[in-house]
């Protein structure tokens, strides 16, 4: 591209001798660069030829689309920490935004991400935010825990320190290996960021002890202005027990 190309030259039938047949050309131009689609969750990094997926990589990371060195049927995001880059460096996907914003809900906090480090228990940092306003933002921190395999890592965003905010887009999403150490030149790479599907939880059934809060949903549902939740029971810490306010 800082090369200066101006001169073109037509070539018919090229590679064989001339039998004395003719040709004709004309309207020659620049052809437009196809639109490319933005990612949207779950991004798999599979679709080069519609899709732009946006890799921007910052703080002096280098970040490229390449071959899953594990599966050469697969491609995932390489991010090269070099050396030198900064504590924050990481790497943007969707970085002028997703096609639609992560479906954060009460009962939908969680990414999940697949990692590749060459090191066990590295931090990696996982970053949502809005792409029109980054000062509406919310991160997690999970560390690895093999070395030189893919784990799937989940990030549970209602532990992030800045909670989110469901009434607030969250379009854009970050990823920063080896977080807050300085860069040595260690070799990372990602796929497959997407929801977690919440758990479907069962139905409550006689008797009802409020026990179980993992697999049942007891939907409490308050009425005539009643207000209710689950709490720990006042006489003994080990029970769990609905507390009902008549307001």
């Amino acid at each position: 591209p800082t090369n200066i190309y101006d001169k073109a030259v037509m070539f018919f039938d090229f590679g064989t001798v001339g039998t004395g047949k003719t040709y004709y050309w004309d309207d020659v131009r620049m052809a437009a660069p196809p639109v490319l689609a933005k990612p949207n969750l779950p991004i798999t990094f599979q679709d080069t030829v519609t899709i732009n997926y946006d890799i921007a990589p910052f703080g002096g990371n280098s970040s490229h689309l390449v071959v899953d060195p594990t599966d050469p049927t697969n491609t995932v995001l390489q991010s090269i920490k070099t050396s030198g880059a900064q504590t924050w460096a990481g790497t943007t996907m969707g970085a002028s935004g997703l096609a639609a914003a992560i479906p954060f809900s009460a009962t939908a906090t969680k990414m999940s991400v697949r990692v590749w480090s060459p090191d066990a228990n590295t931090p990696i940092l996982l970053k949502v935010e809005d792409a029109a306003n980054p000062g509406i933002n919310s991160e997690v921190q999970v560390n690895t825990t093999v070395a030189a395999q893919w784990e799937t890592l989940e990030f549970d965003f209602s532990t992030a320190v800045t909670p989110l905010n469901f009434a607030n887009t969250y379009d854009k999403v970050s990823i920063f290996f080896d977080f807050n150490t300085g860069g040595t030149g260690k070799t990372y790479y990602n796929d497959d960021v997407m929801m977690v599907a919440p758990p479907v939880l069962a139905k409550p059934d006689l008797p009802i002890t409020f026990q179980d809060t993992v697999t049942i949903d007891h939907a409490i549902v308050d009425f005539g202005d009643n207000s209710s939740v689950l709490v720990v029971d006042p006489t003994d810490p080990t029970n769990t027990v609905v507390k009902s306010e008549k307001t």
